[in-house]
């Protein structure tokens, strides 16, 4: 009812670990086949100014491999994301025999759903300082969804771990992964939706009113075509995430549709966000939106929406029935036929195009 609904208000400062004094971490993206070039790549990002280690796409078949990743580097001293993966399960067991990672903050990136069983049987061994699920509303961005759909289905699957988990303290196991966009005002608008709305689910648990929120910039905005301008999308979304207080920030290279990303478009990636953190000073004010009426509304218009499809979904059985019954589906095909009819003019593709061939960002075979 209405009762129940997210407040207005100042959002809190980022309480992420390890943070230093940095108002969040800037995440090092390990990805690649290459297990020895991931490496080296990753120790180059740590010494250049990441703060913090994602594993996303490399390739892990055993555990030596994600030892053979983090060697070199000092993980009591970083914490280690994995992002969702289809491999969640193993990756988590793996990490959970890696000695090396016992002393760090982990996100071990299980699925609430898909990973029921391995998060029933390891999350009694978890180190207290590990995060075991990640509440995954990126994909549901990358799938077409809205950013209202994103922020209903992180309300819905918090109301779900908390019905599942209570006993297990469940504020304490969980992350949230979302996406930022192009549209630099939505996005700091929809990072401090998902902290109001993830507040007031856990209040009605007497949980802890806030967990991690890791801001990812949008697969579903880059583009093929003049992918240097992939740049400026990228730091719009993330300045997006930085001003909305997201506490992790995974910046993509802007070679990203192209291939694997070489050190030179892992070095942009990395220096977009020390730009905004050490020259722009963009973390020196905690939720710089607040107060301001086109950002407050605009929050607030995001967190209602939200929070009306949320109250559906739990009407209809919570967010398994929602994804089982393909009403989710059916939802995001709605999101994608509406954008597909809008036909938005894309930077670079259909907006300003360069006559004639443009060259291609080198990227690795």
């Amino acid at each position: 009812d209405a009762s129940d609904r997210p407040e207005a208000g100042a959002l809190p400062s980022s309480d992420a670990p390890l943070l230093d004094g940095r108002p969040w971490h800037v995440c090092a993206t390990v990805s690649g086949s290459d297990l020895d070039f991931a490496n080296t790549q990753l120790l180059e990002d740590l010494t250049g100014g990441a703060s913090a280690v994602r594993i996303d796409t490399v390739q892990l078949t055993r555990r030596a491999d994600l030892r053979r990743v983090l060697e070199g580097v000092h993980t009591e001293l970083v914490p280690v994301v994995f992002a969702p993966h289809a491999e969640a399960s193993a990756r988590a067991r793996w990490a959970l025999e890696t000695d090396a990672l016992h002393a760090s903050p982990v996100t071990l990136g299980l699925n609430l759903m898909d990973d029921r069983d391995t998060l029933a049987e390891l999350i009694k061994h978890c180190p207290k300082d590990w995060r075991p699920v990640t509440i995954d509303a990126a994909k549901m961005n990358a799938a077409g969804g809205t950013d209202v759909m994103e922020l209903a289905l992180i309300c819905a699957a918090t109301a779900s771990a908390f019905r599942q988990w209570r006993s297990w303290r469940a504020e304490g196991f969980l992350a949230i992964e979302l996406a930022t966009h192009q549209d630099a005002h939505l996005s700091i608008c929809k990072v401090r939706a998902a902290k109001r709305l993830y507040a007031a689910v856990a209040g009605a648990y007497n949980a802890s009113p806030s967990a991690p929120i890791h801001a990812v910039t949008a697969r579903r905005m880059m583009q093929e075509v003049d992918a240097w301008t992939n740049m400026l999308r990228i730091t719009s979304a993330a300045f997006g995430a930085v001003v909305g207080g997201a506490d992790y920030v995974t910046t993509r290279p802007f070679t990203d549709p192209l291939g694997e990303a070489t050190p030179f478009a892992r070095r942009i990636a990395r220096n977009q966000q020390l730009l905004m953190m050490e020259e722009s000073r963009l973390g020196q004010v905690a939720d710089a939106a607040h107060g301001s009426y086109f950002h407050e509304r605009m929050t607030d218009d995001m967190a209602q929406a939200a929070w009306t499809l949320f109250q559906r979904i739990e009407r209809d059985g919570g967010i398994e029935a929602w994804r089982e019954s393909g009403a989710m589906a059916e939802m995001i095909a709605g999101a994608n036929a509406a954008r597909d009819a809008r036909a938005e003019p894309v930077l670079g593709v259909s907006l300003h195009p360069v006559p004639g061939d443009v060259p291609v960002p080198e990227v690795r075979s």
